[in-house]
């Protein structure tokens, strides 16, 4: 674990401290997750962006032969 501050709006905290009361949890935890699922949807959509743009121009990917070459391996 590494720990980190952060700094949060007023109403941020207190939504966040009426979250942690409800479920039971830390602020940390809920922290944490909600920082995991924003960073795994972030991962999707740049995923999908890619593919978006592959679809649009396939002839602009390398295959991994070129790559290697272009790179002097």
């Amino acid at each position: 674990m590494v720990r980190r501050n952060i700094i949060l709006s007023e109403n941020l905290d207190k939504s966040l401290g009426e979250a942690a009361t409800l479920l039971g949890e830390k602020k940390s935890g809920i922290i944490s997750r909600a920082l995991a699922q924003y960073l795994d949807r972030l991962d999707l959509e740049i995923a999908r962006e890619r593919a978006s743009d592959y679809e649009a121009n396939p002839a602009s990917v390398l295959s991994a032969e070129e790559l290697r070459r272009r790179l002097g391996f």
